[in-house]
């Protein structure tokens, strides 16, 4: 107990001078490092555990900074510097059980962790290990896509033009296990979510609804919009329909389907959109995957609607 206490310590040492919450005397920081390496040495995966069942002095101490450094991508001209031998000692496996449990304890742990940080991590750790874990479908699907093991799969079935609103809107809060209320104030553009893509009152069952009745009525299926939107973005200087200019750039979009950034899965930027004289439009790449996975297009705030679509994309 005392050895994993001084261990525990010494991990919070280096992460908070990583932080810039404290300053610390270099040697004092070699110091430290050394003792996490050694401890992980003697005791394979039982610091990283400790860090799990201690997130409150993780997530909420500080405001999360030191959940932010632990799970921190280690640039190679750091390698050798106490953050980076620290952070080398920890087990792959045990460090993303230890999100696992953060996850659970808190969910702003997602948020405090880069997605490029956490695609890193999960690729060291085994398989195994990740199809272990327990968490809600929006979660466990996102590091295994982070990890490169499967695509990020469907969320509503073909057929939702068959479905009622509460229908669609049970399936999205089963998927992503939080109330559709909550959801919705998220699409609005609370929280980590940068773009608003539900109106005030607009409910996201409904809106999925009502496109997907569009489609079907004209025989149009979303993976295939998704699929000749996802073209577009792969190849913005191509010859666009109707004379228009697809300028993409590198806006950093997150899903609002995941509380785990899978950005680095997907992500293509945004792009404004100039069509002859018509006024311009801006359209984010994340729109592939919110049609592809749950026929959402957003259509009462980025117009990104079924009719502009189809019709740009040539698709009737």
């Amino acid at each position: 107990m005392v050895a994993l206490d001084r261990a525990w310590r010494s991990l919070v040492t280096v992460l908070d001078a990583h932080a810039g919450l404290t300053q610390e005397d270099p040697r004092a920081l070699a110091a430290a490092a050394d003792a996490v390496a050694d401890f992980c040495v003697d005791h394979p995966g039982t610091l990283e555990a400790h860090a799990a069942s201690h997130g409150r002095e993780l997530v909420r101490d500080w405001g999360g900074q030191r959940t932010t450094a632990l799970f921190g991508e280690v640039r190679d001209s750091a390698r050798e510097q106490p953050y980076g031998r620290a952070l080398a000692a920890l087990s792959p496996d045990a460090l993303v059980k230890a999100f696992a449990a953060l996850w659970r304890f808190d969910r702003r742990a997602a948020a405090l962790c880069s997605g490029r940080a956490l695609q890193t991590l999960t690729r060291r750790a085994r398989p195994e290990t990740l199809g272990a874990l327990e968490l809600p479908p929006e979660a466990y699907d996102a590091l295994h896509a982070l990890a490169g093991l499967a695509p990020l799969p469907d969320i509503l079935p073909p057929d939702v033009a068959s479905l009622r609103p509460p229908d669609i809107d049970a399936l999205f809060e089963i998927y992503t296990a939080i109330p559709i209320a909550d959801l919705e104030q998220r699409l609005r553009g609370h929280g980590h979510l940068r773009q608003r893509l539900l109106t005030d009152g607009e409910s996201l069952g409904r809106a999925v609804l009502r496109d997907a009745q569009w489609l079907a009525r004209r025989d149009v299926d979303r993976h295939v919009v998704a699929r000749a939107l996802a073209a577009r973005f792969d190849r913005p200087s191509a010859e666009l329909p109707g004379g228009g200019t697809l300028l993409v750039s590198a806006t950093h979009v997150r899903d609002p389907f995941h509380s785990i950034d899978v950005y680095p899965v997907h992500g293509r930027g945004a792009a404004d959109l100039r069509v002859g004289w018509l006024p311009r439009k801006q359209l984010s790449s994340l729109a592939v995957e919110t049609i592809r996975r749950g026929c959402f297009f957003a259509s009462g705030v980025t117009r990104a609607d079924p009719a502009f679509l189809t019709r740009w994309l040539e698709l009737r």
